[in-house]
């Protein structure tokens, strides 16, 4: 066996036993062939190399981290791209993992090592639609071309070292923008955009999407998923509330509203100061 330093990505189909136990022999066949027809072709644009099919999952390697975290991050695009109005059962969702180090390499091209059972461990948490990597991952690809947050560290069934856990920010797959939601992206992207009117809510291109992951990461992090905060000085007295995932703030007879879909911008309730639950 000969040794390599590699990126090693693994992918599986969310709930896949479970959806062909409702399907017929030639719908899991098309399912099984819609997957490979949107997977393996961004596989091999970003010059990964398939290593074997395990039932649904493929274990990939790639001679560059930027590449294979380039690759993930596509192959969700390509998915939520073909998941936009299919069923729960039609839907092809899968979870992907990268990792990075040496790996053994037999005679028929297989690999072996702690790398790729890390790789394994990882797939295990990640979420549907997610691309989560490790901290070799991260030292070794160019951050600059993927946005990313820190989930912390892991430690994993025989793995005797806890790891550092990474995951890629994105828009969420699943969301679909409605007409509203459309026209406001728009907006938010014209040519001398202003402030949102009150009550407008906008999310242009997902960035507000990609800025409440990283701000309730951050949060959770430290502890802080539900607060209240509130701070008296010159301008007047400004109150934050962070629960469930969103934000509110309210200052000045203003109300700001971050949450899933975007920020909304409004007049502060007059019966009290609290921001809205």
């Amino acid at each position: 066996m000969k040794a390599k330093n590699l990126a090693i990505m693994l992918t599986d189909i969310k709930g896949f036993a479970d959806k062909t136990s409702r399907k017929s022999r030639d719908q899991i066949k098309e399912m099984v062939a819609n997957h490979n027809a949107i997977v393996l072709p961004v596989i091999e644009k970003h010059q990964g190399k398939l290593i074997k099919t395990i039932g649904d999952a493929f274990l990939v390697t790639f001679e560059s981290s930027t590449d294979a975290m380039l690759c993930g991050m596509a192959v969700q695009e390509a998915l939520a791209a073909f998941n936009k109005g299919k069923t729960p059962d039609d839907r092809i969702d899968i979870r992907i993992a990268i990792n990075a180090g040496e790996v053994y390499i037999d005679k028929t091209g297989d690999i072996f090592g702690d790398a790729v059972n890390i790789t394994s461990r990882i797939e295990g948490i990640a979420e549907a639609g997610e691309v989560f990597f490790t901290e070799a991952v991260y030292l070794s690809m160019n951050r600059k071309e993927v946005p990313s947050s820190e989930i912390g560290y892991r430690q994993f069934k025989g793995i005797p070292d806890k790891i550092k856990v990474y995951k890629v920010l994105h828009e969420d797959p699943v969301r679909e923008h409605g007409p509203a939601e459309d026209a406001g992206a728009e907006a938010a992207h014209g040519s001398g955009a202003g402030p949102s009117p009150a009550g407008e809510t906008r999310d242009p291109g997902g960035a507000g999407e990609a800025f409440i992951k990283g701000v309730a990461g951050m949060l959770g992090k430290f502890g802080l998923r539900n607060i209240d905060i509130e701070n008296t000085g010159k301008r007047g007295t400004k109150k934050v509330r962070i629960a469930d995932g969103e934000i509110h703030v309210i200052e000045d007879g203003k109300e700001i509203h971050i949450g899933k879909d975007g920020i909304k911008i409004g007049k502060a309730k007059k019966d009290g100061d609290k921001p809205e639950r």
